[in-house]
């Protein structure tokens, strides 16, 4: 039985993995630069310009939160990339039997 996953352009079931994981990175990497973005804004005299959305999280718990929010969501991107490379393999695995 033919599923939508066994044309040639699908030989890779990583290829999720590999976009998923390349843009979580980012946006950990993201994080860890708001974190000590924040962190050096904190210590002078400075005004900060940010979304509104970064302003409530940096009320609600800080730099800490602000910079973990994009934590999660990079990690979630990644898992998330990693479970539908597991599905892809499981499917093409299937499909060789």
């Amino acid at each position: 039985m033919e599923n939508m996953y066994s044309d040639k352009s699908d030989k890779n079931p990583y290829k999720p993995f590999y976009k998923m994981a390349l843009l979580g990175l980012g946006l950990i990497a993201f994080g860890i630069f708001i974190y000590f973005d924040l962190k050096a804004w904190e210590n002078s005299n400075e005004q900060k310009y940010m979304n509104s959305l970064l302003w409530g999280l940096y009320d609600l718990g800080g730099k800490l939160t602000v910079s973990g929010f994009f934590w999660v969501i990079g990690l979630a991107l990644i898992l998330m990339g990693a479970k539908k490379s597991k599905e892809l393999k499981r499917l093409s695995t299937n499909k060789k039997k």
